[in-house]
């Protein structure tokens, strides 16, 4: 052998072995690379301070299928080379600030896991106060609940699903917000829940309804946004969730009035009504429902945040 080919040789052994002794990627190794990435670079609040690694261990997680308990446990653990090039994709569309539960493709509501796509709001802790709300009234009856601005079917499959002898009609006037909601419904195994296509609240679900005796809860999560918001909310929210699922006029509360219009004319007998609404609305929501519903008993509940959120009408 020349030395020409020695060295072509001897380079090629350098080569092989220094790709050999390069330390293949683990668990925690693409946690610690990620969360450098993906966190943020304004500390807005406590929580911000590990959001990097919160988001990183939860891309991760769904490519693994493990939850993130695992994940430390099995920090040492090595990945695939498909699995991080998986990981970098899911990365770089975090950094564009789509909203993880669209990556991912699901967001955990009320102990239960919902699907999501961009067709849908992803469905927020705050949203969880009406279900809790609704659980109280409604756990010594069989009542019928309708759900109205269903998106995700987050708030009536979970109502649903905990009270089990209700009859819940859920509306909505997107078709691919009802898609995703039917699959929530069909994958959750959840029996006693209608879906119907229905902007606010129309005749035939009117009818639908009066044919029940049993009591009557209504829910609605509308848009409640002004779209003053569009320039102060995050990238996240107004890149990517349907702007129609968020915004209502200058105010932010043109279709609640709407719907409270509707329900006041309607003359339908409800045991309670519960609306989400944006927290700095609390106080012209309160006297818009009282006008409308003098004898009613009007109550503001706050959220987990302690912010006020869902109005009550019980009549």
């Amino acid at each position: 052998m020349g030395w020409i080919e020695s060295s072509v040789f001897l380079a090629a052994m350098v080569h092989w072995i220094s790709m050999r002794s390069k330390p293949e990627p683990t668990i925690m190794t693409e946690i610690q690379r990620v969360s450098v990435q993906l966190q943020p670079k304004k500390i807005l609040c406590r929580a911000d301070r590990g959001l990097g690694d919160l988001e990183a261990e939860i891309l991760l997680a769904n490519i693994l299928k493990k939850d993130r308990v695992w994940l430390h446990a099995h920090g040492e653990q090595s990945i695939s080379s498909f699995q991080q090039k998986q990981f970098s994709e899911y990365v770089a569309r975090r950094k564009k600030h789509e909203p993880i539960a669209y990556i991912v493709g699901h967001k955990d509501f009320y102990g239960l896991r919902m699907n999501v796509n961009s067709s849908v709001l992803v469905p927020r802790p705050s949203s969880e106060t009406v279900v809790s709300l609704v659980l109280r009234e409604g756990v010594a009856h069989a009542p019928i609940v309708l759900d109205v601005g269903t998106g995700s079917g987050a708030i009536a499959i979970a109502i649903a699903k905990y009270l089990p002898k209700a009859n819940v009609i859920a509306t909505d006037i997107s078709d691919s917000a009802l898609r995703v909601a039917r699959g929530n419904v069909k994958r959750l195994g959840v029996k006693n829940i209608l879906f119907k296509k229905a902007n606010l609240l129309s005749s035939a679900i009117i009818q639908l309804i009066q044919k029940s005796k049993r009591p009557l809860i209504i829910t609605a999560n509308l848009p409640y946004l002004p779209l003053s918001d569009i320039k102060k909310l995050e990238p996240d929210v107004v890149k990517y969730e349907p702007a129609g699922a968020l915004f209502s006029g200058k105010e932010g509360n043109d279709l609640i009035i709407q719907f409270l219009d509707q329900l006041q004319q309607s003359e339908l007998t409800f045991q309670s009504a519960f609306i989400e609404f944006d927290h700095p609305q609390a106080r012209a929501i309160k006297i818009i429902a009282k006008k409308r519903f003098p004898l009613g008993h009007i109550v503001i509940h706050k959220d987990l945040e302690k912010k006020n959120r869902v109005l009550e009408i019980r009549l």
